[in-house]
């Protein structure tokens, strides 16, 4: 007959997987054990079960009283029927051991796990942390994400980010430790960069540089105008950098615009415009009238001046129709010495 797990045991089971997501990846679930009401007695007979969080979003951590044959099988039908009594999206089973028997056969049936010191496995979020397997080599004119692309403008700007942790890294550039984690793939696998851990840390290390890293990406980096409106309205340049001409203008010979032009995230324009009360179109002679380009990154996150930095502003201006401004974008790049 197999044996029954006790609570104690399950209890500590968690509180090691607890401490493995928070030493992997900084991220502290802050499990706590469910109190079951409105579950069905057979599955709380089956599981103990604790609620907590990943990466911000609720989740459930699920571990079985008395493994044993068929319990995967099972366990899909009973996940199910956690998250429709519950409403929590993310359910991952705990497992003392994962052989890879176990392992092939919850992956292939899309089970999340945890095993704590051995791996994390969570489909929903693209998430699979022991292999560290980085996707395949993407096609040579494959564009950059945002994450991606701040973090290899940051450092052709000269930011130190080697060795730098995944959690800062994430902190750094404000995007969850996810994105981050699915970034440092991608770069590994253009041989950007190199699997770095210290202990159960992931750290950057890029194995190529200044010029060189330069020639590596140049064709995968994109403009980060997303779209450009015209606005009337006060937009301090401590919250919308100067971009376009105008910042075109501040870095070299070219002449002012008419109207300022200036940048803030895609993701902030809704809240910008309530609180700035910034109304969209315009008259002929608007004195308030600027043209606001909405990016797909912060433009502040590249910058402590109140223009953008010269190399996002050069992909955002780089294949402007008009000769003139394209002829100054690429003075933009006459410092690096590229």
């Amino acid at each position: 007959m197999l044996d029954k797990r006790t609570h104690a045991g399950l209890d500590a089971l968690a509180a090691a997987a607890d401490a493995y997501v928070e030493t992997a990846f900084g991220i502290r679930m802050g499990l706590e054990p469910a109190d079951g009401k409105g579950l069905p007695h057979f599955l709380l007979d089956r599981y103990r079960i604790w609620r907590g969080q990943l990466n911000g979003e609720p989740a459930l951590l699920v571990a079985m009283r008395t493994p044993g044959q068929g319990a995967t099988a099972n366990f899909i039908k009973h996940r199910d029927l956690l998250r429709q009594q519950l409403g929590v999206r993310l359910v991952l089973l705990l497992l003392e051991h994962v052989p890879a028997v176990v392992r092939r056969q919850m992956v292939e049936r899309q089970i999340g796990f945890l095993a704590p010191g051995a791996q994390l496995y969570v489909p929903e979020a693209l998430l699979d942390l022991r292999e560290r397997t980085p996707p395949n080599l993407a096609p040579a004119n494959e564009q950059f994400g945002p994450s991606t692309q701040l973090l290899i403008l940051a450092s052709l700007l000269g930011e130190d980010l080697n060795d730098v942790n995944l959690t800062r890294l994430a902190e750094r550039f404000q995007v969850a430790i996810m994105t981050m984690s699915r970034t440092l793939d991608e770069l590994e696998a253009l041989q950007i960069a190199k699997a770095r851990h210290v202990g159960r840390q992931r750290r950057l290390q890029l194995v190529v540089r200044d010029r060189e890293l330069w020639q590596a990406v140049e064709g995968r980096l994109q403009s980060p105008v997303r779209k450009v409106r015209t606005v009337r309205g006060t937009l301090p340049s401590e919250i919308a950098p100067l971009a376009g001409e105008s910042a075109l203008a501040h870095y070299t010979m070219l002449a002012e615009p008419r109207f300022p032009h200036r940048a803030v995230a895609a993701a902030q324009w809704k809240q910008l415009q309530q609180s700035l009360e910034l109304r969209v179109g315009f008259e002929f002679d608007d004195d308030d009238r600027a043209e606001l380009e909405t990016w797909s990154y912060d433009p502040r996150s590249l910058t402590r001046e109140p223009v953008v930095d010269r190399l996002s502003l050069y992909l955002s201006m780089r294949n402007d129709p008009d000769e003139r401004v394209a002829q100054a974008a690429q003075q933009l790049l006459e410092p690096f010495g590229w």
